[in-house]
């Protein structure tokens, strides 16, 4: 029987958390390597956006999408390579996301499609990779208001 683990976010209040939705990132996220414990929150009211939050300073919370979303054509090259950090997988244990920004005037929402996050769901280890190929942009535009 897993154990529940308390967090207070100010956005989303006191979250209990059971540890086992807790998904590491041994390498962290780009800018916020040291935090190593994630979180993913899922709210109907806010769908199709999902939280990723962090459960040592759940202050750090990122908005994410899945970025069959923001372009139906996304298929960057991946490699096992890549992803080596991650454990042994099948392609059916993988789930990817983009990290979405919403621009100061809240009107337009973009998505990073060159640093997007992988996670083994199999045994709940991720990492943000970087997409080589140019076609793909940290600033996909995603919403225009």
């Amino acid at each position: 029987m897993s154990r529940e683990i308390v967090v207070n976010n100010s956005q989303f209040g006191t979250l209990n958390i059971d540890e086992d939705k807790i998904i590491n990132f041994p390498q962290g996220i780009l800018g916020f390597e040291d935090i190593k414990r994630y979180v993913i929150l899922v709210f109907e009211e806010y769908e199709p956006f999902q939280f990723l939050v962090a459960v040592d300073d759940p202050e750090i919370t990122f908005s994410i999408v899945s970025p069959l979303l923001v372009t139906e054509k996304y298929l960057p090259e991946i490699t096992k390579d890549n992803v080596a950090v991650i454990g042994d997988f099948a392609d059916e244990d993988l789930i990817m996301y983009a990290i979405v920004t919403i621009k100061e005037d809240k009107k337009k929402v973009t998505a990073n499609l060159k640093g997007p996050i992988i996670i083994n769901q199999k045994n709940k280890i991720a990492q943000q990779i970087i997409i080589e190929e140019e076609e793909y942009s940290m600033e996909h535009p995603f919403i225009n208001l």
